[in-house]
């Protein structure tokens, strides 16, 4: 953060809800959908959760037991991202490379890396 400035701070909901417009801006993917309901009126700050990244990583689990959905995986790293910038919800591309980053280190699953690639996004 820029002295003399503040970036706001999102909810758990917002975080999600952020994330889902990046990775699923046409809304047309169930398993984001599911994801996006998952964390409906959460209102916790995003910043205070003790866990966010497990309580994605269960989330997304629980939506895709086998892991075939790679954008609900996406949108999960992407959440967790904005949950600590929330200024990059401008910025999807950058959001959605530095989540799965993030998320998953050097252990990007493949059907996810596939995504990342047919966007565009290294």
């Amino acid at each position: 953060m820029r002295p003399g400035t503040r970036d706001e701070i999102l909810t758990v909901e917002d975080a999600v809800g952020a994330a889902a417009a990046a990775c699923d801006p046409e809304q047309d993917e169930e398993g984001v959908t599911a994801l996006v309901a998952s964390f409906e009126d959460d209102e916790r700050p995003a910043t205070a959760v003790e866990d966010l990244e497990g309580e994605l990583h269960s989330a997304a689990k629980e939506i895709d037991p086998d892991g075939l959905d790679p954008v609900v995986a996406a949108t999960a790293a992407t959440a967790h991202w904005l949950a600590t910038n929330p200024g990059d919800a401008g910025d999807p591309e950058r959001a959605i490379r530095e989540g799965a980053r993030l998320f998953f280190g050097d252990d990007v699953p493949p059907g996810v890396s596939d995504w990342l690639d047919t966007r565009g996004i290294a």
